[in-house]
């Protein structure tokens, strides 16, 4: 599948900086309009779910989800979306990287970067746990250990038992932010 010329992207790109100006830029317009989302109910959900996998498998970062996502539902429902869906992008982008440049790009790594790939052989669970308390959900990692021989159950437990932490922080944090901008707008 051929992608999209760079400028239908960047129009895309633009009307959604447009849309998002304009929402902001209405104090209480934001405010009807997250409620009319939220009135789609279960779908609305699980658009944001797919959304959050896909742009994230591709290098969005996952917590620009995170952090709204607490404005949007109680906290165990965000909670519950935002696992799911760091865990699938993480998911989609190591197998991305497994299954369609593992063979092309093998061959090229660096010698020095091959040292960090014994560590992964013999460490891999401590090593990606690591990695994910440290980075967190960031898209370069799960490519660079989608690249490398770790099996998908280790990535897959590692991911999750080192996302949890920081996904209760941000979680948290957009709970936090939500009350202040309430605040500021009068709402």
């Amino acid at each position: 599948m051929k992608c999209p010329p760079r400028r239908y992207m960047l129009v895309g790109l633009m009307f959604l900086l447009l849309w998002g100006g304009y929402a902001w830029s209405e104090s209480y317009a934001l405010l009807p309009e997250l409620e009319r989302l939220k009135a789609y109910g279960v779908w609305f959900g699980l658009g944001y779910l797919l959304c959050m996998m896909v742009v994230g498998a591709v290098g969005v970062p996952p917590i620009l989800f995170i952090v709204p996502a607490a404005t949007l539902w109680s906290f165990p429902v965000a909670f519950l979306l935002c696992v799911t869906g760091g865990l699938g992008a993480s998911c989609l982008g190591y197998g991305a990287a497994r299954l369609g440049f593992q063979a092309k790009l093998a061959p090229m790594i660096p010698a020095k970067i091959m040292k960090f790939e014994r560590r992964l052989e013999t460490h891999a669970f401590t090593t990606v746990l690591l990695l994910r308390l440290i980075f967190y959900l960031f898209p370069p990692i799960n490519w660079m250990l989608g690249l490398s021989r770790i099996p998908a159950h280790t990535f897959v437990i590692a991911t999750f038992l080192g996302m949890l932490p920081a996904t209760l922080t941000y979680l948290w944090m957009g709970q936090g932010v939500w009350g202040l901008l309430s605040g500021i707008c009068g709402g």
